[in-house]
């Protein structure tokens, strides 16, 4: 570890200055002309600033000058060391936040929240010579930014595709739901180690031994993992899903269990759950906690908020987290082209690469599970980084192992075999028991009871209706000024309240998603705006907001009244 040495010089100008080993930060002759020049070159409206290295805090106070509603983030390894310190003049600033390794939160997490829906909007902004003092950190930095914003990018494009599909699937398995029981009633139920089986290549290898061991384990298949399983005539305990698409569902449409149990969240497709006889499980997930009380207050069923991200491997970790059952097995969790083949055999949609050469201009490499290099893809690599992020801060109390044995090497996992695993914690003595699972409970609510809360809903729907026609007349009127009168701005106002209010009564959630990320990426406030051309942003602004929520009202009504048609008539 490199030793730093600390010295404060003062500069003609009379301002103080840092020398770091042999570099100085800031000038040392005028280091706030200095930061005046580098906040004019490097700030950028509507971004979140990232500023690699504070010295004597110099930048933030220029970019501060210019800043109107972004937000800072002070990374210094210096802070980290304890070297140097924030100065006390930043300390009560809202828009300034301070993140290093030993933050509770993710810098990717710090982001999301303060940048207001503007995620993929950041600016890096480096003090003087700090990228020569660490530069590994600094190259860390930006690798990782890169991925974040790749993830984000990805998550961003689901939300918009699926939106429509994900509020259908809801609306249809409300009544399933509400006849089903919350995955917190497994808490503590159990006390067998955990496999968690994903569908990459590596699995294929794996299943022989874990067909051995089955009735001595917890066996937990994500997702369309469960076709590669039922080909070696293993059928796991539990399945979860999450996938509200149409082909998550051809993994499962003429299969039919009666031992495995559906694990699965809100949205997902709902036709999965007919392939199931026993009783399922729910949870809801981070960033869907409006979903989850939307249940709670309607049906009565409070779910675990799960943290996961894109795919359902990753709830695997956390489903494993909740059930703290025993020490945790992970296979099949390549995230690679492992001897150039997509899935393990048996997977509908497995296949074979026969020239991967002619990918690589599309692959990444990256370091394997043995230390070699391996090519992966951008949605594996965003894939990768949350996993890496879960055992971090989701880290289950039993100890978890990566014991794929091929693909990316996942940073934070111990590995191990899967043979070590099994030889170091399964008991072949200790026989699982799924029977201690209590499902004889009464529903949350009946079907009928469905049929009165969506025709609730389908009321506040049509007073919000009402009030959004209001507002587009209002719009009308005078869309021809060049700024909002205080009668107009109260009616906005009162509009927005009521949305806010009464949306949380409707089944609108994953509607709204893509409408907010329209909203907050496409009316952006622009340079040296004038009056006129800032009042003919906000007015196309809350113009298409009013009709993008019309729309997803359209969508809703017609979910709703498709659930009571069906209702009604199977009654």
């Amino acid at each position: 570890m490199t030793d730093f040495t600390i010295h404060t010089e003062v500069t003609k100008s009379g301002d103080e200055t840092i020398k770091i080993n042999d570099y100085f930060v800031h000038s040392k002759y005028n280091p706030i002309i200095e930061s005046e020049r580098i906040a004019e070159k490097e700030y950028s409206i509507n971004c979140t600033h990232i500023i690699f290295g504070y010295g004597k805090g110099y930048i933030v106070d220029s970019l501060l000058n210019r800043m109107k509603n972004e937000c800072i983030v002070i990374i210094d390894p210096l802070i980290e060391m304890g070297l140097i310190k924030i100065d006390a003049r930043h300390m009560n600033y809202t828009n300034i936040y301070y993140w290093d390794t030993n933050s509770i939160n993710t810098l990717g997490y710090i982001i999301s929240e303060i940048s207001e829906g503007k995620a993929l909007k950041i600016k890096v902004v480096v003090t003087p010579n700090y990228n020569k003092l660490f530069d590994k950190e600094y190259r860390d930095l930006l690798v990782y930014l890169r991925n974040f914003q790749n993830k984000t990018q990805i998550n961003y494009n689901t939300e918009v595709q699926f939106a429509d599909e994900w509020q259908h699937n809801f609306a249809k398995n409300v009544p399933s739901i509400a006849k089903d029981e919350s995955l917190a009633v497994l808490h503590n139920k159990f006390d067998l180690p955990i496999v968690l089986a994903a569908g990459g290549p590596s699995l294929t290898k794996q299943l022989p031994l874990l067909k051995q061991i089955q009735d001595h384990v917890i066996i937990i298949a994500s997702g369309s993992t469960i076709n590669s399983l039922l080909a070696e005539d293993l059928e796991p305990d539990f399945v979860i899903s999450i996938d509200g698409g149409e082909t998550n569902y051809k993994h499962f449409k003429d299969l039919h269990f009666d031992k495995a149990s559906l694990i699965y969240a809100p949205y997902n497709h709902a036709g999965i759950r007919r392939s199931f006889s026993k009783k399922a499980f729910v949870f809801s997930q981070v960033k869907q906690e409006a979903v989850g009380k939307y249940l709670l207050d309607n049906i009565g069923i409070n779910l675990p908020i799960l943290a996961g991200g894109g795919t359902v491997a990753h709830y695997g970790v956390t489903v494993a987290r909740l059930l703290n059952s025993g020490p945790i097995a992970m296979i099949g969790q390549d995230l690679a082209y492992t001897n150039n083949e997509t899935h393990a055999k048996g997977n509908k949609f497995g296949s074979k690469i026969e020239n991967i050469s002619e990918l690589k201009s599309k692959l990444i490499q990256v370091e394997g599970y043995y230390g070699e290099k391996v090519y992966t893809t951008r949605a594996f690599l965003s894939m990768k980084m949350v996993f890496e992020e879960l055992i971090r801060f989701y880290k289950p109390l039993y100890p978890i192992f990566n014991c794929t044995e091929g693909g990316v090497k996942l940073q934070g996992y111990d590995q191990i075999s899967f043979q070590d695993f099994v030889n170091d914690y399964v008991d072949h003595k200790k026989v699982k028991k799924l029977n201690i699972i209590n499902t004889s409970q009464s529903p949350y609510k009946t079907d009928i009871e469905i049929v009165e809360i969506y025709q609730k809903e389908l009321n506040l729907i049509r007073s919000l209706e009402k009030e959004l026609i209001n507002g587009i007349n209002e719009l009308n009127k005078v869309k021809n000024n060049s700024f909002f009168d205080q009668k107009t701005l109260n009616l906005f106002n009162k509009i927005e309240h009521e949305i806010n209010e009464k949306t949380k009564k409707i089944q609108i959630h994953f509607l709204i998603s893509p409408i907010t990320i329209e909203i907050s990426n496409c009316f952006l406030e622009k340079e040296s705006e004038t009056q006129k051309e800032a009042f003919e942003r906000v007015w196309n602004q809350t113009y298409t907001l009013y009709k993008r929520l019309l729309e997803a009202f359209e969508k809703t009504k017609h979910n709703l009244r498709e659930v009571i048609e069906d209702i009604i008539g199977r009654c």
